[in-house]
């Protein structure tokens, strides 16, 4: 299509600069139609196919193609779409004004969304979303997964800084039917810059604990071929012992526009190396960890009204983990290395008929090791890459193989989206597993809608999982998928003065793996994994945004989400380690000020009350001392920022009120810090 469409106040509204088959989208991913509405936080993800039926009807809903829509947001983004399913958005122009300096804390202001903080600036995190483990989540950069096999704490190792973001998608909820194994309780798409304009952009920024940061990004069109490239650094000397870090990262995009399709490319490195105080176990707070990630993809898309988009894509990532950084015990027998390789190739296509459209794919996966803790013994020793010493003893493989199918149908106000996946995984008895789901909408009027969803999902077990042996752990090469029956229902309403949703969801999982051990076991006994843990989970979301643009406020947003679990071993005779850790409360309040023209003022504040206990540590006499429940806590966080011309200047302020918290047991985090910095942006 090549139609535009804007709205009648582009002051607080997004414009569609044009229709060109882009499919890093989120919603593109999912091969869905989206209408769009008022809505400037919320995104509501259709399970829709790509393309809506070809119809003599005029209006939005039936003719908009999703798979090619550039969403290009002013101030506030807004989507048409049936409103089908939930997706929480956050686009540039609200990144920027956010009191956060990295992506991990960005993702700590969606209510849906629990992270789990081993340390500052996104060193590493845990991500959870509706209360599951952070292995049951899929993370895709621009469209492609970049989910890690070997554990989920190293998904989030991007090639990229906050800015190079254009926006982040959070689908809540199951997503496996369409994205693939791992999309358990929901996935991420993090898109990078894909800006029309040419331009060049320089930030730094300083603060407490010797913080340094320094980014260059860059976009360029020439022709048809479009051109973004990313540098960053960062630092700091930790904010208390043996939490000092020193990350790099490297990316490169660019995408070629032509009649007969589009080729769009990516690659990107970054390195990470920290101490990790506490990270693992508290009883060696000196731990350090290295890391080193590379990534590419290339796509291609061609094809109107039948579509074909083949991609392929290559990760690795490699870790060294070491227990000891100064002064290793004498039974020290060496660090810990690892190396995984991820080969992917995948086709979507779509087909549209008189009886709706039919989005069908496939893709072939492998995931692979090379470790000295993890995998199979192999026969021979191979020498650590990029290292001076070490050497891989141990060794896995899987094939995965995903087959998609799905069909939309609408009838007046009802939409209607039914499919399945059916996933081969080589090193499960070569038996294909079958995931189903419908999702359904029916719109009240153009500002309420009503949809309900059922879908089937699964999750693979991680390498770590599989054969993680350590001084108190056993894994199990036997373990099975986890998979899970979710269910959700809500309402969406949406004007220009408030945008509001209201979503109940439940999740019936079964086979969860689990750390257990018989109840009489002392403490001497090892916790093994077991398919052994069902866990059900129900819980509602409550989002708002109000539009005042009143009294120096522009809005006003309260995001609230609540969270109950029950765990249960199918041997009663059996003791879970899973301790439910899940954030029952999560609230997040944030306010929008214009103090003066171009000074703006953002405030943030959270609470968050957290289920279940920790075994507690003792640093003072080096001993656990008894389980101890997680303390609820609010945090307030603010950001002040003024725009001369091409350059932009802030300070910003995170635990104003130097609340002393943890996210993981044992692992205090950060008390106030200030930092300050500026860009400057040379248009071209």
């Amino acid at each position: 299509m090549k139609n535009q469409f804007k709205t009648q106040s582009e002051r607080s509204t997004l414009v569609f600069k044009r229709w060109n088959r882009k499919s890093y989208s989120v919603f593109n991913s999912l091969k869905k139609v989206i209408k769009i509405t008022t809505l400037a936080f919320s995104y509501s993800i259709v399970l829709l196919p790509l393309q809506v039926l070809s119809q003599t009807d005029t209006t939005i809903t039936k003719n908009l193609d999703l798979e090619e829509v550039v969403v290009s947001a002013q101030k506030a983004p807004i989507i048409y779409s049936q409103l089908s399913r939930l997706v929480t958005v956050m686009n540039d122009d609200e990144i920027k004004l956010m009191p956060v300096q990295s992506i991990n804390e960005l993702l700590e202001n969606f209510s849906g969304v629990d992270i789990r903080h081993r340390g500052a600036n996104g060193i590493q995190s845990d991500i959870s979303i509706r209360g599951g483990s952070f292995d049951q989540n899929l993370i895709l950069l621009n469209g492609v997964n970049i989910t890690d096999p070997q554990t989920g704490h190293h998904s989030l190792n991007l090639p990229i800084d906050l800015n190079s973001i254009e926006r982040v998608e959070i689908l809540e909820g199951p997503g496996s039917r369409v994205f693939g194994p791992n999309a358990f309780s929901g996935a991420i798409n993090i898109i990078t810059n894909k800006s029309e304009q040419n331009y060049t952009k320089v930030g730094f920024t300083a603060g407490d604990f010797g913080l340094f940061s320094g980014n260059i990004t860059s976009s360029y069109k020439l022709g048809n071929v479009k051109h973004f490239v990313s540098v960053s650094k960062s630092e700091s000397k930790g904010y208390t012992k043996n939490t000092d870090f020193d990350q790099y990262n490297v990316f490169y995009n660019s995408g070629y526009d032509s009649k007969k399709g589009n080729i769009n490319f990516q690659i990107g490195y970054t390195n990470k190396e920290f101490g990790a105080n506490s990270f693992y176990t508290p009883a060696y707070p000196d731990q350090f960890e290295e890391i080193k990630t590379t990534f590419t993809s290339l796509k291609f898309e061609t094809g109107d009204k039948i579509k074909l988009i083949p991609s392929v894509y290559f990760r690795r990532h490699q870790d060294r983990f070491e227990l000891f950084r100064y002064d290793p015990a004498s039974w020290y027998s060496g660090h810990n290395y690892h190396l995984t390789d991820i080969y992917g190739i995948k086709l979507d296509s779509r087909v549209t008929t008189k009886v709706g459209i039919t989005s069908f794919g496939a893709e072939l996966r492998s995931e692979n090791i090379w470790s000295n803790v993890l995998g199979e013994l192999m026969n021979d020793t191979i020498d650590v890459i990029g290292e001076s010493e070490g050497f891989y003893s141990r060794n896995y493989s899987r094939t995965i193989s995903n087959y998609f199918l799905e069909q939309t149908v609408f009838v007046g106000k009802l939409s209607m989206s039914a499919g399945l996946l059916a996933s081969w995984v080589s090193t499960n008895n070569f038996d294909f597993n079958i995931y189903p789901g419908i999702d359904l909408g029916y719109s009240f009027t153009n500002d309420l809608r009503l949809f309900l969803t059922a879908n089937r999902s699964l999750r693979l077990p991680t390498f770590t999982d599989l054969y993680y042996n350590g001084p108190s752990n056993i894994g199990n090469p036997n373990l099975k998928p986890e998979e899970a029956w979710s269910f959700e229902a809500g309402l969406k309403y949406n004007n220009k003065t408030l945008q509001s949703d209201l979503s109940y969801f439940y999740r019936d999982a079964s086979n969860v793996i689990e750390w257990v051990r018989n109840i009489s076991a002392d403490e001497s006994v090892k916790w093994e994994t077991q398919n052994l843990t069902n866990v059900k989970t129900n819980g509602f979301t409550f989002n708002n945004k109000v539009n005042l643009n009143k009294y120096t406020v522009g809005n006003i947003r309260l995001n609230y989400t609540f969270i109950d679990q029950e765990a249960s071993a199918d041997n009663s005779n059996l003791n879970t380690k899973y301790s439910l850790n899940y954030l029952k409360h999560n609230l997040i309040i944030s306010l929008n000020q214009t103090i003066y023209q171009n000074l703006k003022l953002l405030w943030s504040v959270k609470y968050q009350d957290r289920a279940g206990s920790y075994l507690r540590y003792d640093f003072n006499i080096n001993d656990y001392v008894g389980d101890q429940e997680f303390d609820p806590y609010w945090l307030v966080d603010a950001k002040i920022s003024y725009q001369f011309n091409i350059v932009n200047v802030f300070a910003e302020a995170s635990n104003i009120f130097n609340k002393t918290y943890s996210d993981i047991g044992n692992i205090a985090m950060p008390g106030r810090w200030f930092k300050a910095g500026f860009t400057v942006k040379f248009d071209y």
